[in-house]
C-alpha cells in the first residue's frame, strides 16, 4: 500500500474523527485523518471564548470505551480539549493525523472503486471517506447592523474572543440569547466593569448548580473499582432521560412553561420573568441553554438583562428598538455560526453531487454517494451518544464489506420531504439547502437500539451476494473483541 493510499480516509479530528479513529484501529483497518487545522479537538479546539463548555452531562458526551468521570456534570472547553487529547494519544491515534492539511475535493471513481482526496499538500486514495467536519462554518454569523462603522468602541464576535482578555473599567454589552450568550454572560461579566446581555427574544434558559448526582457518583466509583457495566447503563439512562424530556416538553407545552416559572422564581420577579424569560415559542422547540452561575449573577447586579432590537449605532452607544440608548465600550456578538455540513465538493464519477436537500439516511449515509459514511449526532441531545454508534455501524459495514468480498456499498438518492426538528434561526437561515433525515426518528435512546436489533438494509455491489442475503448476513456477523486482545486496544463489543 502506497504512503498516500489507505483503506480510510477520515476527515476531521473532531470528536467524531477521534472515535472513527479508535475504532478503526481496534479493527487494524489502515486509515489517515486530515485536519485542516494545527490542532485536534474541532470546536473545543477553535472556541475560545469566557465560559466556553459543553452543556450535556460530560459522563455522556466522553466516548463510551473511555468514560471521563468527574464530580462535575459539566465542563468547559480546556478540560475537554485536554481529554480529546489524552484519548488520541492513549490509543495511537494521533500518529494518524495529517495536521494542517484541508481538503478541497473528493472524488469517487467507480470503476476504481476507491476515492481520490484533493487537499492543499496532495492527493490521497481511500476505499471509503467517514466525514468528520462537523456541521458549523468557520465563519461566524454577523447581523448587519446599522451605523456600525461609526462606533468608536470595538465589536467583536465571540468567535474571535479569547477567555484570556480581561475588559476591566469596560462597558460591555453582549448580544445573544442562546447557548454561547448564557454560557459566556457570567464568565464575562467577572472580568468587565459591566456587562448587559442583550437579547433580541428571551430563551427558556435552565440552570444547574453542575454537582454530579449521587446515582452519578456510584456508577462512577463502581467503575473506578473495575465494574464497567454501571458507568454503560448510566449512559443509557442519561440518554433516555434526555429523549423522554425533549419528548415531553414538546408534547406538554403547558406544564413545561409552569416548570420554567417555577425553575427561576427564587431568581426574578414577575415583570422580569414576563419580559425577559418567557419566549414566545414552546419548550424545546429551539435548544434549551443551560446556565451556571447566571441567577447569582442576575441576583448580584454583575448582570443585566435587556430584550429588544438593535436599531442602530452610534459612537459610543447602542440605540434600542424601545428607544433606549445602552453605553458601550465593547459589543461582544455571540449571533451563533452558519451551518455548513460539507466542506468540500464531492464527486462521483466524475460528476459533481448536488447536496442541497440531499436524503441523509439514518444520520450516517448520503443518497447515492457510495463507500461514504457522515454520522451525526442528535440536535437535542450529546453529540457522541448518536454519532459514536453511527461510527462504529459504518466500521461494520466497512468489515463486513471486507469479509465479503463487496467493492460498493450506497443508499439511492430520494427526495425527501420533512421540517426542522428544532427552530433555531442557524436552522431556519439553512433549511431549505440542508441534508433531510430519512429512516430516523432522531431520538438516540431508540435509533441505537434499533441499528443494534437491525442494521439497516444497504445496496452492496461487487460479488455475487445479493442484498437481503447481505442484509442477513451483516446482522448475523459478530464484530466483538477477539478472545485474549488487551482489553486497551478495543471495548468489550463494538457493535451499537
Amino acid at each position: 500500500m502506497k504512503p498516500t493510499d489507505y483503506t480510510v480516509i477520515v476527515i476531521g479530528a473532531g470528536i467524531t474523527g477521534i472515535g472513527a479513529g479508535y475504532y478503526l484501529g481496534a479493527r487494524h483497518i489502515p486509515y489517515a485523518i486530515l485536519e485542516a487545522k494545527p490542532d485536534l479537538g474541532g470546536v473545543w479546539n477553535t472556541h475560545r471564548w469566557h465560559g466556553v463548555r459543553c452543556d450535556s452531562d460530560f459522563i455522556k458526551y466522553s466516548f463510551s470505551f473511555r468514560p471521563f468521570l468527574s464530580d462535575a456534570c459539566l465542563h468547559g472547553r480546556e478540560r475537554i480539549h485536554r481529554y480529546l487529547h489524552e484519548v488520541a494519544s492513549e490509543f495511537g491515534i494521533l500518529e494518524h493525523v495529517r495536521f494542517g492539511t484541508r481538503v478541497a475535493k473528493a472524488a469517487f471513481d467507480e470503476a476504481a472503486q476507491r476515492w481520490t482526496v484533493h487537499t492543499d499538500r496532495g492527493e490521497l486514495t481511500a476505499r471509503f471517506l467517514i466525514n468528520g467536519n462537523g456541521y458549523f462554518s468557520d465563519e461566524p454569523y454577523v447581523p448587519p447592523f446599522e451605523g456600525a462603522a461609526r462606533f468608536r468602541g470595538e465589536i467583536v464576535h465571540t468567535s474571535h474572543l479569547d477567555a484570556k482578555r480581561r475588559f476591566d473599567g469596560k462597558r460591555v454589552v453582549l448580544v445573544g440569547s442562546g447557548a454561547t450568550a448564557i454560557c459566556c454572560a457570567p464568565e464575562l461579566a467577572r472580568v468587565s466593569g459591566s456587562l448587559v446581555l442583550l437579547q433580541r427574544s428571551p430563551s427558556w434558559i435552565y440552570e444547574t448548580d453542575n454537582r454530579a448526582g449521587p446515582l452519578v457518583r456510584l456508577c462512577q466509583n463502581l467503575h473506578r473499582r473495575g465494574l464497567r457495566a454501571p458507568v454503560r447503563w448510566l449512559r443509557h439512562y442519561l440518554q433516555l432521560r434526555d429523549d423522554l424530556i425533549f419528548v415531553g416538553l414538546r408534547r406538554f407545552p403547558r406544564l413545561a412553561r409552569a416548570f420554567f416559572r417555577r425553575h427561576w422564581r427564587d431568581a426574578v420577579d414577575e415583570r422580569t420573568w414576563g419580559e425577559h424569560f418567557s419566549p414566545r415559542y414552546d419548550p424545546w422547540a429551539q435548544r434549551i441553554p443551560v446556565a451556571i452561575g447566571l441567577k447569582q449573577a442576575l441576583k448580584e447586579g454583575r448582570v443585566t438583562l435587556k430584550t429588544a432590537h438593535i436599531e442602530r449605532f452610534e459612537e459610543t452607544a447602542l440605540v434600542l428598538s424601545t428607544g433606549e440608548r445602552l453605553e458601550c465600550d465593547v459589543c461582544v456578538l455571540a449571533t451563533g455560526l452558519n451551518l455548513r455540513f460539507f466542506s468540500f465538493d464531492i464527486f462521483v464519477g466524475g460528476a459533481q453531487v448536488d447536496l442541497p436537500r440531499i436524503n441523509f439516511f439514518k444520520g450516517f449515509m448520503l443518497g447515492g454517494i457510495p463507500n461514504y459514511f457522515q454520522p451525526m449526532g442528535s440536535w437535542h441531545s450529546a453529540w457522541t451518544q448518536r454519532a459514536e454508534p453511527l461510527t462504529r455501524l459504518a466500521i461494520r459495514v466497512i468489515e463486513h464489506m471486507q469479509r465479503r468480498g463487496f467493492g460498493t456499498v450506497r443508499v439511492d438518492r430520494e427526495e425527501v420531504g420533512g421540517s426542522p426538528g428544532i427552530t433555531p434561526n442557524y436552522v431556519m437561515r439553512s433549511f431549505a439547502t440542508m441534508p433531510r433525515l430519512q429512516g430516523t426518528v432522531d431520538l438516540p435512546s431508540i435509533d441505537n437500539l434499533l441499528l443494534a436489533l437491525r442494521p439497516p438494509q444497504l445496496r452492496y455491489a461487487g460479488t455475487t451476494e445479493g442484498p437481503r442475503e447481505a442484509h442477513r448476513n451483516i446482522a448475523r456477523d459478530r464484530y466483538c473483541r477477539p478472545r485474549g486482545s488487551p482489553r486497551s486496544v478495543s471495548p468489550s463489543c463494538p457493535c451499537p
